[in-house]
């Protein structure tokens, strides 16, 4: 019965364009998923709220040095970030970073990525694959969910510990 239970459930996650995650597991195993979705990723974002001068180019954010030779974009009007569920705070931008080894071994030198209140960095990372959001958090409310999954996407998380829900 349980064998039975699990296709349902991977049929469903297959049905369904979104699946969420359950973000204590993500936390948990904050370093195996960073550079399972870094590896199978394009580009990845991250918002941020810059320091003083707000006009000066690159723009001043905690661990924007580290972040900075992979950037690609720094979106700061709302309207033009790549995903319009995230919320906005005065001086926040978005910050679009190429997936690359480098990046994925910077974002992996850094703090959890999933605690980002607690750790002072740049919140609410989503990756993008070809070009399309495929993962995205949401730290301040810890809701996690990937679109689009594939099979390989599913066997990841479910061996990773990592439970899943429609």
């Amino acid at each position: 019965m349980q064998l039975e239970e699990a296709k349902e459930q991977e049929y469903m996650c297959f049905m369904s364009d979104r699946i969420y995650l359950n973000y204590d597991d993500i936390v948990k195993e904050e370093s195996v998923v960073v550079d399972y979705l870094a590896k199978n990723s394009d580009r990845f974002s991250v918002t941020a709220v810059i320091k003083r001068p707000y006009s000066q180019l690159p723009p001043d954010f905690n661990y924007g040095v580290q972040l900075q030779p992979f950037v690609e974009n720094y979106i700061f009007e709302r309207k033009d970030w790549l995903v319009n569920f995230l919320g906005y705070m005065r001086h926040q931008i978005m910050v679009v970073c190429r997936c690359c080894k480098e990046s994925r071994k910077q974002l992996l030198l850094m703090p959890n990525v999933f605690l980002p209140i607690d750790n002072d960095i740049p919140e609410d990372i989503c990756f993008y694959r070809n070009g399309k959001l495929w993962f995205a958090t949401i730290s301040h409310e810890k809701i996690a969910f990937a679109v689009d999954v594939t099979k390989a996407d599913l066997t990841f998380f479910k061996e990773n510990g990592i439970k899943s829900y429609i």
